[in-house]
């Protein structure tokens, strides 16, 4: 009897396996509950802005843009713009779970089951990876990727199948982002980690070095190229890639220091783990294969030090070959500690992310867009910052901030000037601190090129909050003056009568202005106001106090 009770308790008693498998569903299950409370990020909106771009027939990345190939269909779903952003995140997270599972399939190549499924959970839980592995962008993607042709480069025999099927797996992770060759020196080491003949590391070496030549040539002869046909596609990828370059390395060392000790704060066990790996990799006496192995996966780390974009939402990507050399640390903890203390301080963790998150700028997002489609029910040509109108056409497809404003400065073009005169915008959004430089004055030294600069001051005016629409006000007075429309469409009349080309206008009519100059003649005893459109609506409620973004 007592030995059958026995028997019973250990058949009931959770194992290892499964305490880490249900700690694994409960951090997904906060996860999902942050893909629908969490604020939408800025870069968000635009990778959305994207999708809705190529919709519209209108210039979109082929590159580095994975969501538009994958995510197309989404927008003829029922719901708002945050709703088919919202299912979208939840379409990537399962590229996370790929990811985990990746991880500790490669981890349990050289430890058990419990510490590989525990390295999964240390790097779902690890600080900006449980807060942004789920977002719209490139990043999660391309991990999920790259770690699956890891995995098969370490645990699979490397036959034909399985190097096609790796060649494939790097091949859209490229596609993906660019950024894919920061996973290189993981790749490199694993590959001489299985391999054992020296004649085959050899070769290896030698095709590496090709690939290495082959790419800076690339980049050297890009801009020499023709524009089009076929060699065309190569001039598009080395342009990329100069441009990424640029991007990616140009910001000095730890140019992104700041987010760096936050993650370290963050995810403090996976910290303290891969400092510790350091040392155990070089401890005197290490195996040569287990240290280049280790050391290799550590390798695409170390590229925070002076990788320019190394934002929060990065450690998603960079840190799985990390997690996985870890193993043998993490293996020592849970035999020193048993795998539930070591698994509580990540758990515990992610739960204080979790509850730390504003969930209170979500809903101020919702009643942007809101006023936005009440304004406009009919979507309209629009400049904001990053393209938070989702649905809405882009006038200028790109950031008006950080590095699409470098470029911006550094073409010295005025492409705000010329896309006004390419077609209607009626809508100006100012929801960033350099478009709100245009109506008030901010702290921030970003500002428009002079003619662009101009032209927006003058042609847009207060209606929402911080939503503009084309418009002029004309001060009072008797002389006649001449106006430049940069907007044309139909304007509604305010405040008072006015004579436009001739032509008397009552307060409250609407006139048809052309793109170009006008003469306005006439008595004007008080502010004439020209808002464009037909009396356009407002909200009901005004617009919401507090921040719009958080700082991801």
């Amino acid at each position: 009897m007592a030995q059958r009770r026995d028997i019973a308790t250990r058949l009931l008693r959770p194992t290892a396996v499964q305490i880490l498998c249900t700690m694994l569903a409960l951090v997904l299950l906060l996860q999902v509950e942050l893909v629908y409370a969490k604020s939408v990020n800025w870069d968000e909106f635009f990778h959305f802005s994207q999708i809705h771009q190529h919709l519209l027939g209108r210039p979109a990345p082929w590159l580095q843009a994975p969501f538009v190939a994958l995510f197309f269909w989404v927008p003829a779903l029922p719901g708002d713009n945050i709703d088919h952003i919202q299912l979208i995140r939840l379409l990537i997270l399962p590229f996370e779970i790929a990811t985990i599972a990746a991880i500790a399939g490669m981890a349990s190549r050289f430890t058990d089951r419990e510490t590989a499924l525990l390295c999964g959970l240390i790097y779902a839980t690890g600080g900006y990876v449980f807060l942004h592995a789920f977002a719209l962008r490139a990043d999660m993607i391309a991990a999920a990727l790259l770690m699956g042709a890891l995995w098969l480069t370490l645990c699979r025999p490397l036959r034909g199948r399985e190097i096609a099927l790796i060649l494939l797996l790097v091949g859209l992770a490229f596609f993906s982002t660019i950024k894919a060759v920061l996973y290189a020196p993981a790749f490199l080491g694993v590959l001489l980690f299985r391999l054992e003949k020296p004649g085959h590391r050899r070769v290896l070496a030698s095709a590496a070095m090709l690939v290495a030549l082959a790419g800076v040539t690339l980049l050297w002869l890009a801009p020499h190229l023709p524009a089009t046909g076929p060699v065309g596609v190569l001039r598009d990828v080395g342009d990329l890639g100069r441009a990424s370059i640029d991007r990616m390395f140009s910001g000095g060392v730890f140019p992104q220091g700041a987010w760096l000790l936050l993650q370290i704060v963050f995810a403090p066990l996976l910290s303290v783990a891969i400092l510790a790996t350091v040392l155990y990799a070089c401890w005197p006496g290490r195996g040569w294969t287990e240290r280049i192995l280790l050391l290799s996966l550590l390798a695409p780390l170390a590229t925070v030090a002076v990788y320019r974009n190394a934002f929060p939402y990065h450690f998603a990507f960079i840190l799985p070959p990390a997690v996985v050399a870890v193993a043998p640390v993490v293996g020592w903890l849970r035999q020193r500690y048993g795998v539930v203390a070591v698994a509580f301080l990540p758990l515990a963790g992610a739960l204080l992310l979790s509850f730390g998150q504003d969930r209170d700028v979500l809903p101020r997002q919702r009643a942007i867009l809101t006023g936005i489609q009440t304004i406009f029910p009919a979507p309209v040509t629009y400049i904001d910052n990053s393209g938070m109108a989702g649905n809405f056409p882009r006038a200028v497809n790109h950031f008006a901030s950080g590095w699409g404003l470098e470029n911006y400065y550094r073409a010295g073009e005025p492409i705000y000037s010329a896309a006004l005169k390419a077609e209607p915008v009626p809508m100006l959004l100012a929801n960033n601190v350099v478009l709100r430089g245009l109506f008030h004055d901010t702290s921030f030294d970003g500002r428009f090129l002079p003619e662009d600069d101009r032209i927006l001051r003058e042609n847009y005016i207060p209606h929402w909050g911080r939503l503009f629409v084309a418009g002029k006000v004309i001060a009072p007075g008797e002389r006649p003056i001449a106006v430049e429309i940069a907007v044309p469409g139909r304007y509604t009349v305010e405040g008072g009568s006015i004579d436009i080309d001739g032509k008397h206008h009552p307060a409250g009519s609407l006139v048809t202005l052309a793109r170009g100059m006008h003469s306005v003649a006439g008595p004007r005893g008080v502010d004439v106001t020209l808002r464009w459109g037909d009396d356009l609506d407002r909200p009901a409620f005004a617009w919401p106090s507090g921040p719009i973004f958080t700082e991801y």
